[in-house]
């Protein structure tokens, strides 16, 4: 029995933790394990840690994949317990903590003991971009990479207000109009929490500009670096297959407008004595 098999037999899930589980997984197993394959920053052995990880189904993928150490990060206790009974009931060797990872101290064991780091779709979240840069640089062992992931804050959904559930959420670009206008449309959520977020994020707009400010402010450095219309994971939640970004439109102001996700490979660059 396959690992999503044992997951989707399961009476000790409920259906929307499958869901959230089962496309995290898929993610991670074809497209994420063979992506960082390919660009030789994944290789079964490895150590694996993942920032903001959710129900656990991108690092259970790299785990299945050979990583020698597998260990996640999130501020939800829920989605952590989650994580940890699906990694119980497939046999899959995984550390899940509950961890604010900008406020709270690091254990020591996972300072400078990772090859690679995994944020995927959590950075556009975090008030100090830079702060949560250093926070993975000093996860990272000599030598490791970053692979990061997030939906540029001016593109279609950037604005994740989808989240409000409303037909007004289901907008493109919604997110962009006038102040007021904006927090009116907040308002006719009936999602407090998601309301609160929605406007969190409009704040915090990370942008493709902003976030390589931040690396080069950082002194990291730009590995690979993908630009998606179709973001991989809808071939998992929708069926569509990915889109990528022309290169040609890279530069340009239709790039922040266009691109569904900004995917980037980072190494920090050595210190000058």
């Amino acid at each position: 029995m396959t690992v999503l098999e044992r997951v989707e037999r399961s009476p000790d899930f409920a259906p929307h933790e499958r869901y959230y589980w089962r496309y995290q997984f898929l993610l991670g197993e074809q497209v994420l394990v063979p992506l960082m394959r390919s660009w030789g920053c994944f290789s079964p052995g490895m150590r694996v840690f993942e920032f903001g990880c959710g129900e656990a189904g991108v690092l259970g993928a790299f785990a299945r994949a050979g990583a020698s150490w597998a260990v996640g990060a999130d501020i939800s206790d829920y989605r952590i317990d989650v994580g940890r009974r699906v990694a119980a009931a497939c046999g899959l060797s995984l550390e899940l903590e509950r961890c604010d990872l900008l406020r709270e101290p690091l254990p020591p064991t996972w300072r400078a003991s990772f090859d690679l780091v995994l944020m995927r779709d959590v950075i556009e979240h975090l008030e100090d971009t830079e702060r949560a840069l250093a926070v993975v640089e000093t996860l990272l062992a000599p030598g490791g990479a970053v692979l990061v992931t997030f939906p540029p804050y001016l593109s279609p959904f950037g604005g994740h207000q989808h989240l409000l559930q409303t037909w007004l959420g289901s907008l493109p670009w919604v997110h962009l109009v006038l102040r007021r206008l904006f927090a009116w449309i907040v308002r006719q959520s009936a999602r407090p929490a998601d309301q609160e977020e929605v406007r969190r994020l409009r704040e915090i707009a990370l942008t493709i500009g902003k976030f390589e400010h931040a690396l080069a402010r950082c002194s990291i450095a730009i590995v690979h670096k993908q630009l998606y219309l179709l973001r991989p994971v809808f071939r998992f939640k929708f069926g569509l297959p990915s889109l990528k970004l022309p290169r040609v439109l890279w530069r340009t102001p239709l790039a922040e407008l266009l691109a569904l996700e900004a995917l980037y490979v980072l190494r920090p660059q050595a210190k000058q004595q």
